[in-house]
């Protein structure tokens, strides 16, 4: 697993169980979900929301923890070899803790 830089989500990393979020978000079945949702065009955060409401209580009233994950899970992704398709795509479901994402793609697999 590679360290997370922070950057301008220093306060909110320290703060918002920022360690907690990044083991999650490196988990296995995590990586699998952001991948599959990657590979479907979809914003990679998309299919994450139960599962880090479930985990994180907070994730729901806070927009820069929201924000900070969404910077995790691009680093996550280029790591892999990804890179970005898309950003800002609009996420319809209302039940959803995000309105927006990116969406990677891995550069051998793009036409």
């Amino acid at each position: 697993m590679q360290t997370y830089r922070p950057d301008k989500f220093k306060t909110t990393y320290d703060t918002m169980q920022g360690e907690a979020l990044w083991k999650f978000l490196n988990e296995a079945s995590t990586i699998a979900i952001m991948e599959t949702a990657s590979y479907l065009r979809r914003p990679a955060i998309e299919p994450l929301s139960p599962f880090l409401q479930h985990r994180f209580p907070k994730v729901r009233r806070s927009a820069q923890m929201r924000r900070m994950i969404g910077h995790m899970v691009r680093q996550i992704l280029e790591e892999r070899g990804f890179g970005l398709y898309r950003s800002n795509l609009r996420i319809n479901n209302p039940s959803n803790i995000f309105a927006f994402g990116s969406a990677y793609y891995q550069p051998e697999s793009a036409l």
